[in-house]
């Protein structure tokens, strides 16, 4: 299996494709070329920090339909979006 580590932004909506597993689908644009990327490992939190237009880095391996399943990821500056509610 090869591993792979990209830096991009995400170019478009980010779609829930299956709830059992809970799946999410987005895709990455980096300056070289687009991926279709599937979230499966802590899915949730990537719904709630990411959002189109927002720079990401992710690392992991592609499938047999070259989909891009990713492993790990961080959401750029998700922090100063966020509110606190006391």
């Amino acid at each position: 299996m090869e591993y792979i580590s990209l830096k991009g932004t995400i170019s478009s909506t980010i779609k829930v494709v299956s709830f059992t597993p809970y799946l999410v689908r987005f895709e990455l644009k980096t300056p070289e070329q687009r991926y279709n990327c599937l979230v499966a490992k802590d899915a949730f939190n990537f719904v709630y920090l990411a959002h189109e237009g927002v720079q990401i880095s992710i690392f992991g391996h592609f499938n047999k339909r070259r989909q891009l399943i990713v492993d790990k990821f961080h959401v750029k500056n998700v922090i100063q979006n966020l509110s606190i509610v006391r």
